[in-house]
């Protein structure tokens, strides 16, 4: 049952009291973290953007994102979300700030704090395309928690269909990898702060509901 639930949040699938399984706007939210996890995600670049537009100051800049995660964080642990969340968390922050102070705080290394960002994207991008090559899709995988165990491998026509879907999350990390690594070579430090946040939360939004658009019919006659 956990597992089954793990994939559904992972999909933004939510299965009703009855049984059936659908994507709407609350349980997309929920895949996303809700409005906290939103926020979590989104403000700290945001802060450490507007920072160094002002300040200029990549230590300064640092510190205020750093401080603004810490809250998030705490907020997470007086809300009593799981503390695995909140130790990642700080992983995280740690390794965002290690990764930009690491070689000093001049203006040359205000980008590396965008290169947690891409690491992230591709592990996420080479998992995926990897689990296409060697046929087992992670879309056909989660899809099968909620329904039809690994029965879809038999199914051609299921297994390649799932591999297309996965594809396009292959593409979407592959897209962000493509146009932000050019920003950071460029030490484009705003361009890099305002195209995370724009191709961040709302695609992969975008993805998880054609995901359900493309699935949906799959579900319901694996029941």
């Amino acid at each position: 049952m956990a597992d089954e639930k793990a994939g559904a949040n992972k999909l933004g699938i939510k299965r009703h009291e009855d049984g059936s399984l659908l994507l709407d706007g609350k349980s997309l939210l929920a895949s996303l973290g809700g409005v906290w996890g939103i926020a979590e995600a989104s403000i700290p670049g945001v802060v450490y953007a507007t920072s160094y537009i002002f300040s200029q100051n990549v230590l300064l800049s640092v510190v205020l994102a750093t401080v603004v995660s810490l809250v998030f964080i705490v907020g997470q642990i007086l809300r009593k979300r799981p503390l695995a969340q909140a130790i990642s968390g700080l992983f995280g922050i740690g390794l965002a700030a290690y990764l930009t102070l690491r070689n000093g705080v001049d203006a040359a290394h205000a980008r590396d704090y965008y290169l947690q960002g891409f690491l992230t994207n591709i592990i996420y991008f080479s998992v995926l395309g990897l689990s296409i090559l060697i046929r087992w899709p992670i879309v056909g995988v989660l899809i099968g928690m909620l329904s039809s165990g690994g029965s879809w491998r038999k199914d051609v026509h299921l297994r390649r269909k799932y591999s297309l879907i996965t594809l396009i999350w292959v593409a979407l990390f592959g897209f962000r990898l493509l146009v932000e690594v050019p920003l950071y070579l460029a030490n484009q430090v705003v361009a890099l702060g305002v195209t995370k946040l724009v191709m961040g939360i709302p695609l992969y939004a975008l993805c998880a509901w054609f995901t359900w658009l493309a699935v949906r019919r799959s579900i319901r006659e694996a029941k």
